[in-house]
């Protein structure tokens, strides 16, 4: 299934492929994400550190890549990717999610 995944700007939309079982949970797999991307007791890439105010604060910074990272390595585990960046679908997506 493609999943049309939207950002900030009209025109910044990127896409992936990932199988139907997965794609029609997209909304729920999107807010477990969320949870894994924003809890600091998980260690992935996409933290970065900037000082406010004298005190160091946390955030995040991904596109749709983190979203596929986690559903491959942490969510579908298994050894085979489940999902993954396209350029051009040929066929219209089936969903459509935003960050």
């Amino acid at each position: 299934m493609i999943v049309k995944v939207g950002f900030d700007y009209e025109d910044d939309i990127e896409y992936m492929i990932c199988p139907t079982k997965v794609g029609r949970n997209i909304n729920r797999l999107q807010e477990e994400f969320w949870d894994w991307l924003f809890d600091r007791k998980n260690q992935h890439p996409y933290w970065f550190e900037y000082r406010e105010d004298g005190n160091i604060t946390y955030g995040v910074s991904y596109r749709t890549d983190a979203f596929i990272y986690w559903l491959n390595k942490v969510k579908f585990n298994k050894g085979k990717n489940v999902a993954r960046l396209i350029d051009v679908p040929k066929t219209p997506p089936k969903k459509t999610i935003r960050f």
